[in-house]
């Protein structure tokens, strides 16, 4: 079933980025050195703090840097763990270095030649993706607009869609399949659409009457079999994908005058798309005299439409901000296309052992098999992700992945952590799959200026949220 919501906004991954404040140097006292006593106090207390929550634990990876990125507290900190989402931090430090802060993804519409004066266009219009995590069905809408306005009146060719940047299967196969129903779980495509969702919207009608059911974007794409039934007042609504790619089931009720929305992944991107974009062509008066293909566009090809993502770090602010796994996958893919790998996931993969091999970062245990942390055979030891932290601090605050996190307590994936003498002081990742529970980033502490944590604890049968909290906090204190 569904996780459902009553509100009109979309759910965290399907908002659009939010822009990125504009890194800026600051002028920061030097922190002061810690002390032997310092360190053997805050030895102390971050073991008080986690106690609870490692006794019984499979396994566990902490570690602290100071400001200068030099260890100040380990425990079992080469030791690699299950990360969950906290393994974005490497896409994200790896896409920074290599495609830099100010990269944009394109996506373009082509063709071989000019749309004639009757508004003809002689051949195929392409669609081509570079990837770009966040293209919405109103980009696209917006292409298709102004191509009308440019005069398009009729495609004589093909509707021809070009997802060839990437590569490799669209759901990576380490994922756990409970999950294919999930909008965390969607594939990862060249031409990625709503992030490879569509939404359904539930409107419940007169008790007894079959609920309307609206997927957005239109498309004739998606298959719908059953009802739900409104109700007086009983709200089940379910929505399951079928065998087949894009038929869904609908089951269920609704109450009466209530509106639903839902997230589900869809398949079969590139041909999805082609059925999205043709619908919107039609929606504007645009003929096309056949069924969208799949084909890469000619090297030849001219540009008639361009749309420019945001740059990376606003990417990355959303990404990290709402721990968005379609942003981390699609990255992944991006930076191994980049880097002269391969567009899938095993080149990018391998673009980030390059990257911590270059920098010299420890990578003790380290395997993992996709950009997002989603798959539960990743092992990331926290010397490694600390070590990350580090160098991107080293690099400066457009590099630095400080301002690109949510703030403890106050926003993002943090909103709810409880913090106390840390609140307004730390920003980090948090990581959590069934059995794991992780966060690494910075806090700010009173004495000894910005300090590096990455906590990573695996099956513990207590409350290890509670325990990353605290430890946190004493952290701060220092």
């Amino acid at each position: 079933m569904l996780r459902r919501t009553h509100q009109p906004a979309k759910p965290a991954a399907q908002r659009s980025p939010v822009a990125t404040p504009a890194a800026i140097a600051r002028a920061t006292p030097t922190p002061a050195s810690w002390t032997a006593g310092e360190r053997a106090r805050l030895r102390s207390q971050l073991h008080a703090a986690f106690a609870p929550a490692l006794a019984g634990a499979d396994r566990w990876s902490l570690a602290v840097f100071d400001a200068r990125g030099h260890a100040i507290f380990e425990d079992h900190d080469t030791t690699a763990a299950t990360p969950a989402s906290v393994q974005k931090l490497i896409v994200a430090s790896v896409a920074l270095d290599l495609l830099g802060p100010s990269y944009h993804f394109h996506t373009i519409a082509s063709a071989l030649g000019p749309i004639a004066s009757d508004g003809t266009l002689a051949g195929n219009l392409w669609i081509a993706g570079s990837g770009d995590p966040s293209l919405r069905s109103n980009d696209l809408a917006a292409g298709v607009a102004a191509l009308q306005r440019a005069g398009l009146r009729r495609i004589g060719g093909d509707l021809a869609i070009d997802a060839s940047a990437l590569h490799g299967p669209e759901i990576n196969p380490y994922w756990d399949s409970a999950d294919a129903n999930e909008d965390y779980d969607a594939p990862t495509s060249a031409i990625s659409l709503d992030e490879d969702t569509a939404e359904f919207r539930v409107y419940g009608q007169a008790p007894g009457q079959a609920a309307r059911v609206v997927v957005v974007p239109a498309s004739g794409a998606i298959h719908l079999r059953g009802e739900v039934a409104t109700s007086n007042s009983s709200d089940d609504v379910i929505i399951a994908a079928d065998l087949a790619a894009n038929h869904f089931r609908l089951d269920g009720t609704i109450p009466a005058a209530v509106e639903e929305k839902f997230w589900l992944p869809v398949h079969g991107i590139p041909r999805y798309v082609g059925a999205v974009v043709q619908r919107m062509l039609l929606d504007r008066g645009i003929a096309t005299a056949k069924q969208p293909v799949v084909e890469r566009a000619p090297l030849e090809s001219q540009v008639l439409w361009d749309h420019r993502s945001a740059d990376l770090r606003t990417l990355e602010r959303h990404m990290l901000y709402v721990s968005d796994n379609h942003y981390a996958e699609q990255l992944l893919r991006t930076v191994g296309l980049q880097d002269g790998s391969a567009g899938d996931d095993r080149g990018g993969i391998a673009t980030e052992w390059r990257f911590l091999r270059r920098h010299a970062i420890p990578t003790p245990g380290l395997h993992v098999v996709d950009g997002s942390g989603l798959a539960r055979v990743n092992r990331v030891s926290a010397l490694t992700i600390a070590s990350v932290l580090a160098y991107d601090e080293s690099r400066g605050p457009l590099h630095s992945l400080y301002d690109l996190l949510p703030e403890g307590g106050r926003d993002g994936t943090l909103t709810d952590y409880d913090f106390t003498s840390a609140l307004g002081r730390v920003r980090a990742k948090t990581g959590h799959i069934t059995g794991v529970s992780s966060l690494a980033g910075y806090v700010n502490t009173r004495h000894h200026g910005r300090v590096i944590f990455a906590f990573l604890i695996n099956g513990s049968p207590g409350d290890p949220d509670s325990a990353i909290v605290r430890a946190v906090d004493r952290i701060s204190t220092f």
